[in-house]
């Protein structure tokens, strides 16, 4: 563990313990230093969706740490786990201090984009499909279709295709 303790502050979590909710604001970045982790949308709920498993070395918390913006899933201890957590204030002196988490947070984040990409890529193949099983001789709304087609537009133009930042991706 080195000097991780400079810069943030250790904190335990039994096995079910929630870290923090989906649409909770917790000001946090979180380290697993033992243990695991596991992220999910709708926790609890009928449509609950597990996005992933963290254990040790791993981030989470970040993005919403540094937009302040609530969290977009719950994190739940599936297991005892140490996580180290981090405010932005003690970010600066986090990084100076255990230089080698850059790029693990860094990771961290490039995988949160790359997941919101093939969501959105998703998104774009389901509403393609509907449109396509909707008859023919049913009139579609004008101006619902040409938002359709503008947001396919703008999503082409701006992200490119998921499948360029997959095929680099180290597992």
């Amino acid at each position: 563990m080195g000097n991780e303790g400079n810069g943030g502050n250790m904190k335990r979590f039994k096995d079910g313990d929630v870290i923090f909710h989906e649409n909770q604001t917790d000001p946090y970045m979180y380290k697993v230093l033992k243990g695991k982790v596991a992220l999910y949308v709708s926790f609890g709920e009928e449509h609950e969706n597990i996005l992933g498993v963290l254990s040790e070395g791993k981030f989470f918390g970040e993005v919403s740490m540094l937009t302040g913006k609530p969290q977009v899933y719950t994190a739940v201890a599936i297991e005892d786990s140490l996580l180290l957590r981090v405010g932005e204030d003690q970010l600066e002196q986090f990084l100076s201090d255990n230089r080698s988490n850059m790029v693990g947070m860094i990771r961290s984040m490039a995988q949160v984009i790359v997941t919101q990409n093939m969501n959105i890529s998703l998104l774009m193949e389901d509403m393609n499909e509907i449109i396509k099983q909707i008859p023919k001789e049913t009139k579609l709304d004008p101006q619902i279709e040409m938002k359709i087609r503008q947001y396919q537009l703008r999503y082409i133009e701006k992200c490119g295709s998921p499948e360029m930042y997959l095929m680099n991706e180290k597992v």
